[in-house]
């Protein structure tokens, strides 16, 4: 089983091809799903609220596969002062600082980290080649757009007009633009709703444990008919 159809298909290209493959997406909490306000989370996390929030959000944000290199060039690039960006992750030392810049480090508190995603008006996921990351998976279930490159199984989760952006060419330079582009629209508040409804669905924990479970059953009878 696969979280993506990204991966299925590229196990079906390798040695896997000779296997059932199947792909069902990991499931997030119904805690992710209750809507917060979100000037509140603003307050609590210490941030303006009449500024626009960018936030960044990786186990490790000083990994090249999580877009160590692609965030340091977005932080870095000329923004306007009614922009503020938020950082949740472990390794943020090469990263600069400032008053528009709130680094909260490596948060393991799920209150916290909802509440970071709540407060974000949007997530910048900027990976090189990702799966079906759960950091994007729970922004979305919180409402919160994502910005991301096209690659990997990303397009399953960020749908253009829907839940968010994707960037077809994977370098600074178009991600940065394609941010300014979003900000100076102001759509990404339009999208919150459709973003958070699209989730319920592709990630509502009922469901999946229903497909986990018809999987379990068909591949069941097939092996007592080998028998």
């Amino acid at each position: 089983v696969t979280p993506s159809m990204w991966m299925k298909q590229q196990a079906d290209k390798s040695f896997w091809g000779n296997y059932d493959v199947e792909s069902i997406p990991n499931p997030i909490p119904d805690s992710y799903f209750l809507l917060k306000d979100r000037m509140a989370c603003k307050r609590v996390l210490n941030l303006y609220e009449d500024k626009t929030t960018l936030l960044f959000i990786a186990g490790n944000l000083n990994e090249e596969r999580k877009g160590s290199q692609f965030i340091k060039d977005i932080i870095e690039s000329d923004w306007n002062s009614d922009i503020q960006i938020l950082i949740l992750g472990g390794s943020t030392s090469h990263l600069n600082t400032s008053e528009s810049i709130i680094n909260l480090g490596f948060i393991k508190d799920e209150i916290t980290i909802q509440m970071a995603y709540n407060a974000a008006d949007l997530v910048v996921h900027p990976a090189p080649i990702d799966n079906l990351p759960n950091t994007v998976a729970e922004s979305l279930s919180c409402g919160t757009p994502v910005l991301a490159f096209n690659t990997g199984g990303l397009a399953e989760m960020v749908i253009p007009q829907k839940s968010g952006w994707l960037v077809d060419k994977i370098n600074s330079k178009e991600i940065i633009k394609t941010l300014k582009k979003v900000l100076n629209s102001c759509r990404s508040s339009e999208l919150r709703n459709s973003t958070r409804l699209f989730a319920k669905e592709l990630f509502n924990e009922k469901k999946i444990g229903k497909k986990y479970s018809n999987y379990s059953i068909i591949n069941n009878k097939d092996l007592l008919r080998n028998k």
